[in-house]
């Protein structure tokens, strides 16, 4: 054992590290077995979905969503909410959509450019929200928005049959 001068002028051992140990015994190393069959989802819970875009992430595209959606990324392309579902997109203020919207509910704290169509439901424009385009809604709240767009109000009656 080789022994060192310190600071202070005193000699200590050196720690001994182990070098060049052999691998560990594989068979005796834990693993993970394949998945298991996943059990389908009730029809009550499936109306839940929820699907969310994290900040930092980005997607080019045209996504067709079942049930809710939330960007705090960016789209670049449309996002449409089956009609079937009572599915709601949130744009969060990290969130930026350039591209039509199609949903019973939208709620925009970030930015937009482009189309928010929820004919015959309800669009919620934030004070930090920043909106270029047009908008169809049936309702409308704006509380402060930085709003530069084309308004249509669709009448719940025609939202319904589709006409304008």
């Amino acid at each position: 054992m080789d022994s060192y001068s310190n600071d202070t002028g005193t000699d200590d051992a050196a720690p001994q590290v182990p070098m060049g140990q052999a691998m560990p015994d594989v068979d005796r190393v834990p693993t993970l077995l394949p998945q298991q069959q996943a059990v389908p989802m009730p029809e009550s819970l499936a109306s839940n979905r929820h699907s969310t875009l994290a900040r930092g992430l980005s997607f080019v595209g045209t996504a067709q969503i079942d049930g809710s959606l939330t960007v705090a990324g960016e789209v670049q392309g449309d996002v449409q909410v089956v009609e079937s579902s009572n599915g709601q997109v949130t744009i969060t203020e990290t969130g930026t959509v350039v591209g039509d919207i199609h949903a019973r509910s939208i709620s925009v704290l970030g930015q937009t450019v482009g189309t928010l169509d929820a004919a015959g439901g309800r669009v919620s424009l934030h004070d930090t929200a920043s909106v270029s385009g047009r908008i169809r809604y049936t309702h409308l709240q704006v509380n402060g928005a930085d709003l530069n767009a084309q308004l249509e109000r669709v009448r719940p009656d025609a939202a319904a049959t589709g006409h304008a």
